[in-house]
């Protein structure tokens, strides 16, 4: 990064700062988004650090995306699981040998 641009972690932060009033408008229920979004943003600081010719915060809302798509996917899978289990078991139970 160039000698005026800030580091990463104070990046991340005003990032942060940016959404926060727009978090502050909505309901209550919405802190714990915005403290997963805020999680999201600072761990993915890097990235969002380097795209500074982008707006950073689409690039924040699409980080947060891509980590809750494969967060979704992992619990997909795993009711997939389930559901194919509990068929078995109910094949099991109808089908006595």
């Amino acid at each position: 990064m160039g000698p005026n641009s800030p580091s990463t972690t104070p990046y991340a932060h005003k990032v942060v700062a940016s959404i926060k009033p727009i978090f502050k408008m909505l309901f209550p229920q919405y802190r714990e988004v915005f403290k997963k979004y805020s999680e999201y943003i600072l761990k993915h600081r890097v990235a969002l650090h380097y795209a500074t010719e982008q707006l950073p915060i689409l690039v924040a809302i699409v980080i947060i995306q891509v980590e809750r798509d494969l967060a979704y996917a992992h619990e997909i899978n795993e009711l997939y699981q389930q559901i194919e289990e509990l068929r078995r078991e109910v094949h099991r139970l109808t089908n006595p040998e």
